[in-house]
C-alpha cells in the first residue's frame, strides 16, 4: 500500500533509521541473520495479473526460520524503497500468507514500527467503519475510496513461529486490512469502478516497458 494521498514520505529517513542489522532485528525480535547477508529489492507485480487474483496458502511449520526471515526482510526493503507503507507476498510473486507493514513510515511525528506478519488473520473488528482513499503499489496511479473497520485486532506468528497479537486503529487498521485483502486475491483494481479500471488499463498500455536485458 502507498502512503495516503497528502501524507508526506521521507524515504531517506526510513532507510536511515532501518539499517541492515536493525531491519533483521525488527523482523525476528532479536534473531539476526548472518552479518553481511544482503537484502534485495524485489519486483512488484502490477495489476491486472493472475497472481494477484489468487488466494495465498498458509506458511507451513517447516518453512519457519532463516529463509523466511530473509524473505520478510527483502519484502520490507522493497516496501520502503517503493515507497510504501505495506506489502503483501503475492505482490512479489510469493503465494504465501505473509505481510509486511509500517503504517507510520516516513512520518516525522510517528514512530517507525515494522510489522512482519506470517499467517495473519483478523480476530476482532469494530462495528464502526471508516471510508478512506487508498492507493496500492500494485495498482499505480489509481485512487479508490474503500470502507473498512475503524479498528481490528490481528493475530499472526513471526518468522520463528512465535504468536503475536495487536490492536490496530485508524490509519494503521486501514493499512493492515488493505494488505490482508491481497492474501485473498483482492486488490484496489477489483474495487475500482468500471470507468476507473478502463482508464487504468489504457494508461498501462501507454506506460513505457523495460528494455530486454
Amino acid at each position: 500500500m502507498r502512503p495516503a494521498p497528502g501524507r508526506s514520505y521521507d524515504r531517506s529517513r526510513c532507510r536511515r533509521l532501518l539499517g541492515v542489522d536493525t531491519l533483521f532485528q525488527a523482523a525476528l525480535g532479536g534473531y539476526l541473520l548472518k552479518t553481511g547477508d544482503p537484502m534485495a529489492i524485489l519486483d512488484i507485480i502490477i495489476a491486472p495479473h493472475p497472481t494477484l487474483s489468487r488466494r495465498c496458502r498458509l506458511v507451513r511449520p517447516d518453512e519457519l526460520g532463516q529463509d523466511l526471515a530473509a524473505q520478510l526482510s527483502n519484502m520490507a526493503e522493497t516496501m520502503y524503497a517503493a515507497p510504501g507503507v505495506g506489502l503483501a507476498a503475492p505482490q512479489v510473486g510469493d503465494l504465501r500468507c505473509i505481510v509486511v507493514a509500517d503504517p507510520g513510515a516516513g512520518e516525522e511525528d510517528e514512530g517507525l514500527t515494522l510489522y512482519q506478519m506470517v499467517n495473519p488473520k483478523i480476530v476482532e473488528a469494530s462495528h464502526e467503519m471508516t471510508e478512506t482513499e487508498e492507493q496500492c503499489l500494485s495498482v499505480p496511479d489509481i485512487t479508490v475510496k474503500v470502507t473498512r473497520h475503524l479498528t481490528v485486532v490481528v493475530a499472526w506468528i513471526d518468522a520463528l513461529g512465535q504468536p503475536q497479537r495487536e490492536l490496530f486503529e485508524d490509519w494503521s487498521s486501514i493499512v493492515i486490512q488493505h494488505e490482508l485483502d491481497h492474501l485473498i486475491g483482492k486488490t484496489l483494481y477489483d474495487r475500482a469502478s468500471r470507468l476507473k479500471r478502463s482508464r487504468y488499463l489504457k494508461a498501462r498500455k501507454k506506460a513505457p516497458r523495460p528494455l530486454p536485458m
